[in-house]
């Protein structure tokens, strides 16, 4: 199998770009690691979030209706979960998430880096 060198430059922008970052990591036989590193533990996290804020919008309307509708509610799993806006605040999910999201990119670009390196220097 033939092997070459990668561009440390292309990686990083490989890196950032959502399809492109799976080949990014396969080109320098790091994928396995990637998927490991950054990829399992962002799908958890935006789990968490996805169960806390389900969680504390169903507080808001325990019947899991409509609030402040004049006519019967239908049961919980027919009905969408709309918070009142004003009691369900977005801000703290919203920062965290942006967060989490510029920190999972800077984390992915510091393993490109690290690994693509180390790439280039077995291939010499």
């Amino acid at each position: 199998m033939k092997t070459i060198q990668v561009s440390i430059k292309w990686q990083i922008v490989f890196s950032l770009i959502s399809p492109l970052n799976l080949w990014a990591f396969y080109r320098i036989r790091k994928l396995r690691k990637y998927l490991a590193y950054v990829w399992v533990q962002s799908v958890v996290l935006s789990l968490a979030f996805s169960l806390v804020g389900y969680y504390e919008m169903t507080l808001i309307d325990p019947d899991g209706g409509q609030m402040g509708a004049d006519f019967p509610t239908l049961p919980p799993y027919l009905t969408p979960v709309q918070p009142n806006a004003s009691t369900f605040n977005l801000v703290p999910y919203s920062t965290i998430g942006i967060i989490a999201s510029l920190g999972f990119a800077l984390f992915s670009v510091y393993l490109t880096v690290k690994w693509s390196r180390e790439w280039n220097e077995e291939i010499k």
